[in-house]
């Protein structure tokens, strides 16, 4: 019965009847079973509770920039990172640095890095002598603010289209009639997460906001990460979900 529902919730989308009340209904009906597909489970779960969400992909991503800009700008404010401090950045900048940043700021790969990062909590725990490799593997993730967004417009698109052919709502021949609600799936995506806050992982809550105000001027959603220890207050606006959509014939 379920998929008989969904399944004509499907078949107005492609035929261009763009409702809310049916992306709500298919994120809800497939969330928990829409396998490896992040974006997907994401923006299900804020269809689902969309105040003070505390766990997932997004919040993951924001609590992991905030704390990479946190440790990285204590010495703005007059600081000396602690031992922990460091740690904490680096396991963030480790899950939010890509292949390419990581081998051109360790000189190796992920899995490589990450043995080294292990070894390297370890021996400061012992207060041990760190190798050469060692040393520049906590230097590059314990003193660097890294950002990238929890996920794209495109990755959400495609994310959409696996689980709906998975699940056998939709087949190849289905692409081209979906792609034509692509701007309606990535702006309703922009709706459930704006106006929500995430939970720090230290307390406190920082709000989502959509907007364009980037120069590109595509549509996103960014988290307002407020800065503590700063002479005036510091607010830090970061991309968490960006588009290819302008706000020309999709905002008023």
């Amino acid at each position: 019965m379920l998929d008989d529902d969904l399944s004509l919730r499907v078949r107005r989308l492609l035929s261009g009847q763009h409702r809310i009340d049916d992306l709500d209904r298919l994120y809800l009906g497939q969330r928990q079973r829409s396998g490896n597909r992040p974006a997907f489970r994401e923006v299900g779960d804020f269809v689902a509770h969309r105040d003070g969400r505390d766990k997932g992909l997004l919040t993951q991503t924001a609590r992991d920039v905030f704390v990479s800009f946190d440790v990285w700008s204590l010495g703005l404010r007059g600081l000396e990172p602690s031992r922990d401090d460091i740690v904490r950045a680096a396991e963030a900048n480790l899950r939010l640095a890509s292949d390419e940043q990581l081998r051109a700021g360790c000189g190796v790969g992920r899995q490589t890095v990450r043995k080294r990062l292990t070894a390297v909590i370890e021996k400061t725990g012992r207060g041990e002598r760190l190798k050469a490799s060692e040393i520049q593997t906590l230097q590059y993730l314990g003193n660097h603010f890294i950002w990238k967004p929890a996920f794209t417009g495109d990755q959400l698109f495609e994310e959409f289209a696996a689980v709906l052919r998975a699940n056998g709502l939709i087949e190849d021949a289905d692409a081209a009639a979906l792609e034509g609600a692509k701007a309606f799936i990535l702006l309703h995506a922009l709706a459930v997460m704006h106006g929500s806050a995430i939970v720090l992982d230290r307390g406190g809550r920082a709000r989502l906001f959509a907007g364009y105000a980037n120069k590109d001027r595509w549509l996103e959603v960014k988290v307002e990460l407020t800065m503590p220890g700063f002479d005036k207050p510091v607010w830090a606006p970061i991309a968490m979900f960006y588009t290819d959509l302008q706000p020309e014939g999709h905002c008023h």
